[in-house]
């Protein structure tokens, strides 16, 4: 039999404007319930030094249920998951404060910062038809969605989004390993912004570079929306034209939807591309939070160059080579491919070639080794160190096996 891998559907719907109104009303009381919730537990802790534990406000939420009549018509396993995802906001508060980071205390939502319903039994709450062309949900009633890949009968948690006034649904569930024929083919790929991924047989992989194309587009719906807004001179809003403000907001939004759209489109390609052509596929294990991280500094040792890294992090998001290896590594899982991360270190200086490591070998974009004279794309070069690299770890991890196989071999000889 084999094996499945966990995968998130995620479906368009299209309710009518009751059934919108209705959802919008249980977000606002699940929201409402969140912001009492946590209420409750700052105000018992600093008044009293009384820990409010989550089995305490179980039983708080069912007397509420029994008498108030707008929490009693939401979906009960709805507001359970408020109460756990407000758990699992103070147990990594509790969790950064062990480590000495910045704690960063749970927050009161707004509604702009409350768009999720969720159902933790998912099957058990949303019903689809025959046919899947409408989902039931408690409360709302039969709602159309869009026709594409069928779910399971049986998933996991499902949960609702509302994003820029269109409603989606999401499926956690489970599809079968689907094995592609073997290539016997080992790539390494080097990601990048000047080109996205460049590929030890060759090939460059062209950065779509979707914010940078949208950049004058985005700049005007920017100022749209700031000349819908009067400030004052520490810059506070002080008159704005709420309906011009929010038509300019939902612009701007429109847009930045649309280029994520574009950006996740690209990476979902380029994976099935790399993962279609070959059965393992080298990357370098790379921290993109730690790449991204501003050169500002603070006032007594202030950073250098703070403009100029500020534009490399712009380009290192916009080009989403994290988002490429999230898709790689999705994809492999799916079709049976194997995905090796390697060490970064000194993959851009070591020749591919020889091996030997000097940083007077990249030239820009050329790589001429200084020590045997090999030439090829600076890029190129660091794929074909990565593939090195990814084939000397599989060959140190199967050979403790092979020698045990062959130890075995002569014992019974």
């Amino acid at each position: 039999m084999l094996a499945a891998v966990k995968r998130i559907e995620r479906i368009r719907l299209y309710p009518t404007a009751r059934q919108a109104a209705a959802l919008a009303v249980m977000l606002d009381v699940t929201r409402e319930l969140y912001n009492a919730l946590l209420q409750q537990r700052r105000d018992a802790y600093r008044l009293r030094k009384v820990t409010v534990t989550t089995k305490m406000q179980y039983a708080d939420l069912t007397a509420l249920r029994a008498e108030d009549g707008r929490l009693r018509a939401v979906y009960r396993e709805a507001e359970d998951a408020v109460l756990h995802r407000l758990d699992l906001a103070m147990a990594a508060f509790f969790r950064r404060c062990r480590r000495g980071e910045a704690p960063g205390y749970p927050r009161f939502k707004s509604w702009r910062r409350w768009e999720q319903l969720e159902f933790p039994h998912g099957d058990r709450a949303l019903r689809f038809d025959q046919p899947q062309q409408r989902v039931n949900i408690p409360g709302v009633g039969p709602i159309k969605l869009r026709k594409g890949r069928q779910v399971p009968a049986t998933y996991g948690r499902a949960w609702l989004v509302r994003k820029n006034d269109r409603w989606y649904a999401c499926f956690e569930c489970e599809r079968a390993v689907r094995p592609l024929p073997p290539r016997n083919e080992v790539i390494g790929v080097d990601r990048g912004v000047h080109v996205l991924a460049a590929l030890s047989d060759g090939r460059l992989i062209a950065n779509a570079a979707v914010g940078e194309k949208r950049k004058a587009a985005t700049a005007r719906l920017q100022r749209e929306l700031e000349s819908a807004s009067v400030r004052d001179g520490a810059g506070r809003v002080i008159n704005a034209r709420e309906h011009s403000r929010m038509k300019a907001r939902e612009r701007l939004a429109g847009a930045k939807e649309r280029e994520a759209n574009a950006r996740r489109d690209y990476a979902h390609k380029v994976a099935r591309r790399l993962v279609n052509g070959a059965d393992v596929i080298a990357l370098e294990k790379l921290s993109l939070r730690a790449m991204i991280r501003s050169a500002r500094g603070s006032v007594e040792r202030p950073g250098r160059h703070v403009r100029a890294k500020a534009g490399l992090n712009r380009r290192l998001l916009d080009s989403g080579f994290g988002l490429l290896r999230q898709m790689i590594v999705a994809k492999a899982e799916e079709a049976a491919r194997t995905v090796v991360e390697v060490d970064s270190r000194f993959s851009s200086q070591e020749c591919s070639h020889c091996g030997h490591v000097a940083s007077e070998s990249r030239r820009r974009r050329c790589f001429c080794c200084v020590g045997c004279g090999y030439r090829n794309h600076a890029d190129v070069n660091a794929a074909l160190v990565i593939r090195g690299r990814a084939q000397l770890a599989r060959k140190s991890e199967s050979y403790p096996a092979e020698e045990a196989g062959r130890r075995g071999q002569d014992a019974a000889a």
